[in-house]
């Protein structure tokens, strides 16, 4: 049962980062305007977070938000994407 649980709780997550990264991809326009050469977070589709260090943005956004997941991409031509999954479902 437990196992049930653990594993559509890691579907709902892989779930919330397609949307974030969907979000992301059509947001771009946007974002190289205001936050090009940075990593922005998007947490339901919405910039919560921008920093020219991916790592430092990641922690940050762990801090604010806890264990959710949670999107990070960096806002260029061909942006390099991070996805971190909670640590909670990385257990």
């Amino acid at each position: 049962m437990a196992t049930s649980r653990a594993r559509r709780s890691l579907d709902l997550a892989e779930e919330a980062l397609a949307a974030e990264e969907h979000a992301f991809r059509q947001k771009l326009p946007q974002l190289m305007r205001r936050y090009a050469g940075e990593f922005v977070a998007l947490y339901h589709r919405r910039v919560v977070g921008h920093d020219s260090d991916d790592e430092h943005l990641a922690r940050r956004m762990f801090e604010k938000l806890g264990d959710v997941p949670f999107y990070i991409g960096k806002v260029d031509k061909e942006p390099i994407v991070y996805k971190f999954p909670s640590p909670e479902l990385v257990r």
